[in-house]
């Protein structure tokens, strides 16, 4: 597995210590690992990583267009002239499913499940020393997480997919109902953005 986790601002801080528990789920599962970290998240490093080991499943966390995905400081990693291996992608980033996910399954990627508008992630500030424990941005995470924890698990794209869309479901369903705190119902919008946005492209049938 490949997996970028730039952390130079507050969302990219989020996503990259909530992959942290995905990058021990793989290692447990024998797979090796090529964690882009931080500043190590370079368009440099992930195109080298990328021709040199063909990753099954490529993990990317960082802000994005339709065209780009991005790492470290916004330097774009994956574009519309990127050479994709043939790997399994899963993008937690803006847009990237509008335009760049059908471009890398054309060129050869096996599948690619992301947003085609954005991908929305609510926190509470009060939680910004310890952001695992974050209860807020637990609704948005874990329930994205499980594309990758469920990809790693041996299940194909489409149940990955499915069951991703089915927790985010039920976190809405909470998060509209007469027990939810003011704060999830106003984030409860973006719970059903990020729901209707996912897509998965390609082979659903594929696995790692």
């Amino acid at each position: 597995m490949l997996v970028t986790r730039p952390d130079h601002e507050i969302v990219t801080k989020y996503c990259c210590v909530w992959s942290e528990r995905l990058v021990k789920l793989a290692q447990q599962k024998g797979l090796h690992v090529y964690d882009l970290k931080g500043a190590k998240a370079t368009r440099r490093n992930f195109e080298s990583y990328v021709k040199k080991n063909q990753p099954s499943l490529i993990f990317l966390n960082g802000h994005g267009s339709a065209e780009v995905v991005t790492g470290y400081d916004n330097e774009p990693l994956a574009d519309m002239a990127s050479e994709p291996a043939v790997s399994i992608f899963y993008a937690r980033s803006c847009d990237a499913a509008a335009l760049l996910g059908p471009a890398l399954v054309q060129k050869g990627a096996r599948a690619f499940v992301g947003y085609v508008r954005k991908f929305v992630l609510y926190y509470d500030p009060e939680y910004t020393m310890r952001l695992e424990e974050d209860p807020m941005a637990g609704l948005f995470l874990d329930s994205s997480n499980l594309v990758v924890s469920t990809l790693l698990k041996g299940h194909a794209v489409a149940e990955a997919h499915r069951r991703s869309k089915e927790v985010m479901a039920k976190n809405l369903r909470k998060m509209i109902s007469s027990a939810a705190t003011p704060e999830e119902r106003y984030a409860a919008s973006a719970m059903w953005s990020n729901m209707t946005n996912q897509v998965a492209l390609g082979d659903w049938d594929a696995t790692i």
